[in-house]
């Protein structure tokens, strides 16, 4: 089960640690830009990452999962068919044979399309519901974070510039 109190203290934590860090940063003159150290970024970049609970991770997962049963209901379905056009095929010697082999080859054929239909129903819904809480925890946190940022507006000094982690990329705006 999530524990999305937990992992709310600890984003918060992380980002009163990167505040520290803008705010401890040396400025460019003349420029509302600071310099922060590419490695020391991309570290609190992979500890963000570690937080990140395990359900969005999983979320690949579950759409790579329903695609392999999907996939693996169409393969059963064919195998069925193939199986049922094969049992047709050696039939055809005599006509009462003939006539059991459509009977049996057709309810082979049903129950291979009732049976892949059945587990791609399965597997959507499954999928679905497995998404469905994924955006559910997904707005909480959102929600978290949100109400962290806010709360840490209010600490915020308002002649304080406001710095953008894009603008502390190499390169970036160089002119």
């Amino acid at each position: 089960m999530l524990n999305g109190g937990s992992f709310g203290v600890k984003v918060i934590e992380l980002i009163d640690e990167l505040e520290k860090l803008v705010e401890r940063s040396p400025r460019i003159p003349f420029t509302e830009r600071i310099l922060i150290e590419g490695g020391v970024l991309l570290d609190y970049l992979d500890r963000l990452r570690t937080m990140l609970p395990d359900e969005l991770r999983q979320a690949q997962w579950i759409q790579q999962e329903k695609e392999r049963l999907l996939a693996e209901a169409q393969q059963q379905a064919k195998e069925l068919l193939a199986e049922a056009e094969q049992k047709a095929r050696q039939l055809v010697q005599e006509t009462e044979l003939v006539r059991q082999a459509r009977i049996e080859a057709g309810e082979i054929t049903n129950r291979a399309q009732r049976l892949a239909m059945e587990i791609r129903t399965r597997a959507v819904a499954y999928a679905d519901e497995v998404l469905g809480e994924l955006e559910n925890y997904i707005m909480q946190v959102l929600s978290s974070i949100r109400q962290g940022r806010q709360e840490l507006e209010a600490y915020r000094p308002s002649s304080s510039p406001v710095v953008s982690l894009e603008d502390q990329r190499p390169g970036a705006n160089a002119q």
